[in-house]
């Protein structure tokens, strides 16, 4: 093969590269909304909602913060405890992790938004059928989100490091769950009503694993 044929062939082998990773950032980024959106419509629900966005909610309720600003900040904590206890990144992965969780924040707070604008469901019937809305699609972009996994969120370093330190996957992944199930429930007596604890975030607890993997094998991304 001559040199100009190799330089030919790396060229376009450089741009197809380009080409795969733009589209995959672009589903990375879809993935992130749809979870954003998801989660919008557990909040609006208000039938329970996952751990780290309910202590989200109850956080926004004692605070002058948003849900979406609560993410943030609760996010920011996440990522400090998993350096407290030892674990260690690249500042650029520290950067683009609290980056994403700030677009994820910012999402939430959009979509909550368009939720006020044009219909926030009283009757439990309508509730119900929200929260049956918010529960895939959280799990339809999770599932893709973990498939290509540029950069985690803070939450999801957090429980890596919990299972590292504790050198269990069931412990490490429960006490990263533990913890703003715990805030939530500590920030909800102290407002004296339960905010973002429901029979929704056990549903969402049991089903959104097994909802993962059905939407892993029903999108694979190669």
């Amino acid at each position: 093969m001559t040199n100009k044929r190799r330089k030919w062939k790396s060229k376009g082998n450089k741009e197809m590269k380009k080409q795969i990773d733009s589209k995959k950032m672009s589903l990375y980024l879809m993935a992130i909304l749809i979870n954003a959106l998801g989660n919008s419509f557990m909040i609006v629900a208000t039938v329970g909602s996952a751990p780290w966005t309910a202590a989200s909610e109850a956080l926004s309720e004692v605070s002058p913060f948003s849900v979406g600003t609560s993410v943030v900040v609760l996010h920011t904590i996440a990522l400090l405890i998993a350096l407290s206890i030892g674990s260690t990144f690249r500042l650029w992965t520290i950067v683009e992790s609290f980056l994403l969780a700030v677009v994820f924040g910012l999402a939430i707070d959009a979509f909550m938004l368009i939720h006020e604008v044009f219909y926030i469901p009283t009757a439990l019937i309508g509730r119900v059928s929200y929260f049956l809305i918010g529960v895939p699609l959280i799990s339809l972009g999770l599932s893709l989100y973990l498939q290509i996994g540029y950069i985690l969120m803070p939450p999801d370093y957090l429980m890596k490091s919990l299972i590292v330190k504790f050198k269990k996957t069931s412990i490490g992944a429960t006490i990263s769950l533990a913890i703003p199930f715990l805030l939530a429930c500590l920030l909800s007596l102290f407002k004296q009503e339960w905010i973002g604890i429901g029979v929704g975030t056990l549903v969402f607890l049991i089903v959104n694993g097994p909802l993962i993997d059905w939407f892993q094998r029903l999108f694979p991304i190669r």
